[in-house]
């Protein structure tokens, strides 16, 4: 299990297929979305910790360090995710809207996350915007975004595998 945790491709892979797994379920019912995303939050941030705990297992005071700073990051998406979903429990806003904000907050929380961690996560935040957009503004966008999501993996599976010139993986950022 921590080896796939460790994994940038695995990790990457399996995030988009949730993801994809939400674009489906947001183009087919939009008005129940909006749990499926919170549902991502919770898990990408659980995710994003362990990573962090198990890529630092030898240094204590690092693992605590970048454990609570993730932790902290994927707090502040947590917090956004229930307050998007207050104002929906107030009427401020729609419930179809509810699932498109949930799933800004979540590219965002992606998106800057990757920013400390590597490409891949930025990928996926950025992938996660272009759906959100996508389900707001086009009618057809479901198979569009499966080939994005082809081509991430696709492209992620190419940068894990290519041998760097000192002869190791280099598949880390």
């Amino acid at each position: 299990m921590t080896k796939y945790l460790q994994s940038n491709h695995y990790l990457f892979t399996a995030y988009l297929v949730l993801s994809v797994i939400g674009v489906g379920i947001s183009a087919s019912s939009p008005s129940a979305s909006h749990y499926y995303w919170l549902f991502l939050v919770l898990l990408f941030g659980a995710g994003a910790v362990a990573r962090q705990y198990y890529q630092l297992k030898n240094d204590a005071a690092a693992q605590k360090s970048q454990a609570i700073n993730t932790g902290l990051h994927w707090l502040g998406g947590l917090v956004a995710a229930i307050i998007v979903n207050a104002f929906l429990s107030s009427g401020r806003i729609f419930v179809e809207e509810t699932g498109l904000i949930t799933q800004l907050v979540l590219a965002l929380t992606v998106y800057s996350d990757g920013l400390k961690t590597g490409w891949r996560n930025s990928a996926t935040g950025v992938f996660l915007a272009l759906a959100a957009v996508g389900a707001a503004y086009f009618d057809s966008y479901v198979w569009q975004l499966l080939a994005l999501a082809g081509a991430f993996v696709a492209y992620s599976f190419y940068k894990s595998s290519e041998p760097s010139p000192k002869g190791c993986l280099h598949g880390s950022r």
